[in-house]
């Protein structure tokens, strides 16, 4: 199997390296990690990650679904969300993306390979 891009932006530092040691376990490489909206948005214009996993809560700005937003506009990537916002109306705005695809927190390895294999197979992220 070739090892996909992914860029992870999640604003909570021991959760991003948590997360892209889970990645680097399942034998995805980790492009870059972002810790605000604004960054995510640069960041994966110039990476051109082949998933992002996405946070929703975000620090300094706007929120992870807008991120998701601003980088599909420019971009076809797929996006997964790894939050612990799992709220109806949160999910509703990610579905409005055309987002369907979530990753609880905490995070189970298990889950998350799951839903990554759905994203880069075209089933259920935000496309």
């Amino acid at each position: 199997m070739e090892s996909s891009g992914i860029l992870i932006v999640e604003d909570e530092r021991i959760i991003a390296l948590d997360l892209r040691s889970k990645l680097g376990r399942l034998g995805y490489k980790v492009t870059g990690l972002a810790h605000s909206g604004a960054e995510a948005v640069k960041l994966a214009l110039e990476l051109r990650p082949d998933l992002v996993l996405m946070d929703i809560i975000l620090d300094n700005g706007f929120d992870g679904i807008e991120a998701a937003r601003r980088i599909r506009e420019q971009m076809d990537v797929p996006i997964v969300f790894v939050s612990a916002c799992n709220d109806i109306p949160t999910k509703e705005r990610a579905r409005q993306l055309g987002c369907s695809s979530f990753v609880s927190k905490p995070v189970d390895s298990r889950d998350l390979a799951e839903r990554i294999r759905e994203a880069l197979s075209g089933v259920g992220a935000c496309r």
